[in-house]
């Protein structure tokens, strides 16, 4: 199925978390709960690029669960020590690669640049990307959100970007790991904007299909919330993707 012709995304980022017998836990999981998942959701999980492969062989027989990279160099394979490439990554199996989380750019400094550059490796490698902005407090309480947000997309989203190959997931800085989230009507108005600023560079409407996610303490209190609401499209979760139970309501959140 396109991407576009799905009715939510759930992502689950696992960041430097998991073991062998989470993925088990999964395994099971899937097993027994397949058949009773509605086919339009597309789910996707990230695990630590060790456990990628093993993951896909947990999945490789749903044709709505993918696996995605937390992340991808920016070149392609050549000496370069430690790095994971995009063309590695797709021939692992991954369909996805999570790129421009706010830990990334924080704690290693990615800058615009490279977050281009590594949108163009993996774009040209066939993988999909789950493109991550948002603005951190400061920002926020200096009323700088639209304005960092439309310079993200601005400065780093990629002419080869598509509805068919890029999600995007609005992350407020401030909200990830923190235990609040914006409201929902927050979210949806920032998912308004975006979707106004990608039809203004584009100048067209097709991209008002871009999928638009929520990342930032998603979580069993509120995931039904905002994945109710029709202006938000999926949500990207990150403790709770770590427990199997409540990663199962999100995953299931319209049969509660």
């Amino acid at each position: 199925m396109k991407l576009t012709n799905y009715n939510k995304i759930i992502s689950a980022n696992w960041k430097m978390n998991g073991s062998l017998s989470l993925i088990d836990e999964f395994k099971r999981f899937f097993t027994k709960n397949y058949e009773n998942l509605n086919n339009d959701i597309a789910v996707i999980i990230c695990p630590p690029a060790t456990y990628l492969y093993k993951f896909n062989e947990v999945i490789k027989n749903y044709n709505n669960i993918f696996i995605g990279a937390q992340d991808c160099s920016n070149k392609e394979n050549s000496a370069r020590t430690g790095d994971i490439s995009a063309s590695i990554l797709k021939d692992i199996g991954c369909e996805y690669v999570i790129i421009g989380h706010s830990e990334r750019r924080n704690h290693y400094n990615e800058d615009s640049d490279l977050i281009f550059e590594k949108i163009d490796c993996a774009l040209k490698n066939n993988l999909k990307i789950i493109f991550c902005i948002g603005e951190n407090e400061d920002e926020k309480e200096k009323l700088k959100t639209f304005e960092i947000i439309e310079n993200q997309i601005k400065n780093i989203f990629s002419s080869a970007c598509t509805p068919l190959n890029t999600i995007i997931a609005y992350e407020p800085i401030w909200a990830i790991g923190s235990g609040k989230t914006p409201k929902v009507d927050e979210i949806e108005t920032i998912n308004d904007f975006i979707k106004k600023k990608l039809k203004s560079k584009y100048n067209d409407n097709f991209s008002n299909n871009y999928k638009i996610i929520y990342g930032g303490s998603v979580n069993t209190n509120n995931y039904k919330e905002i994945l109710l609401s029709k202006k938000i499209d999926g949500v990207l979760v990150g403790g709770s993707s770590l427990i199997i139970d409540d990663f199962s309501k999100i995953v299931n959140f319209n049969k509660y």
